[in-house]
């Protein structure tokens, strides 16, 4: 004979010939009457929820053997619920019909798998370019959903560079030289499970000394070119005076040549600048 019991999360779990009935889930289900559990044998994790509910008629109690908790007492109920906080075997009875029906069960209760944190950069960007010799803060956030995170590594091309035990996870790395660097952290939790965070590529760059080209007027567009970095910042400021200095560009360089224009205005006197911000 088959019988049907359906858990809350609606998974459908089978007894066959009273076989075991092994699931996983926040809240499980056994029905019960007319001198019988379904299932007998219910194995769940440490903080799981389990259901007894009455659905075939009959006079019943889902009690503890040798009358011990948990369960729901010595007394008929209808329905109850028992979470299990702690690992071990818990065998049930009918009080009323445990030596003539064989109505028992029992849940075994299992400490959950450990689930390893989880960890990603979150700053600098990746492909982020900076200019030697480079000082960087390298910021990372991790969680856990099991337990804690214990402590937070930081590494640059595999090598550590330290770690912080307590949230906000960030390290400074400083005199960084011209070259290619894949930062990366790793996160421990509680249990000793720790996860490595996808890399974040930066890159180191010699800044090209700045250069200006000749200004020209095409077509009542004023023009000038200046050298650059491909990745790092510069602004274009222009002033009246050569005393005050208004920021009229911030870029990006694209390239190694960078292009700016304005409109001409034969009637007002301007001086351009170009300088290379800081890194970020």
């Amino acid at each position: 004979m088959a019988f049907l019991s359906k858990t809350l999360s609606g998974a459908v779990l089978l007894l066959a010939g009273g076989l075991p009935v092994f699931t996983f889930a926040a809240t499980q289900t056994v029905t019960f009457g007319n001198y019988y559990y379904y299932p007998i044998t219910l194995t769940v994790k440490v903080g799981d929820t389990v259901n007894f509910t009455e659905t075939f008629g009959g006079t019943h109690t889902v009690t503890g053997q040798n009358r011990m908790e948990p369960f729901c007492g010595n007394g008929a109920v209808t329905s109850c619920s028992v979470t299990f906080n702690a690992p071990g075997t818990y065998p049930f009875e009918c009080l009323y019909h445990a030596s003539l029906y064989n109505m028992t069960g029992v849940v075994f209760v299992v400490m959950a798998a450990n689930v390893p944190p989880s960890v990603s950069i979150t700053n600098p960007a990746n492909g982020a370019v900076f200019a030697a010799p480079a000082t960087a803060a390298i910021q990372a956030t991790a969680s856990d959903t099991d337990g804690t995170v214990t402590n937070v590594q930081f590494f640059t091309n595999g090598i550590s560079l330290g770690s912080i035990r307590n949230p906000p996870y960030s390290l400074v790395v400083s005199n960084l030289t011209a070259g290619n660097y894949a930062l990366s952290a790793a996160a421990t939790d509680n249990g000793g499970l720790s996860r490595t965070s996808s890399a974040v590529n930066i890159s180191v760059v010699t800044p090209t000394p700045l250069t200006l080209s000749s200004p020209t007027v095409t077509n009542g567009q004023f023009q000038f070119g200046y050298t650059a970095n491909p990745g790092l910042r510069y602004a274009v400021q222009n002033s009246s005076n050569l005393l005050s200095w208004s920021s009229v560009q911030t870029n990006t360089a694209a390239g190694n040549n960078v292009l700016y224009g304005a409109t001409f205005d034969i009637q007002a006197l301007r001086f351009y600048r170009v300088e290379r911000l800081p890194n970020p």
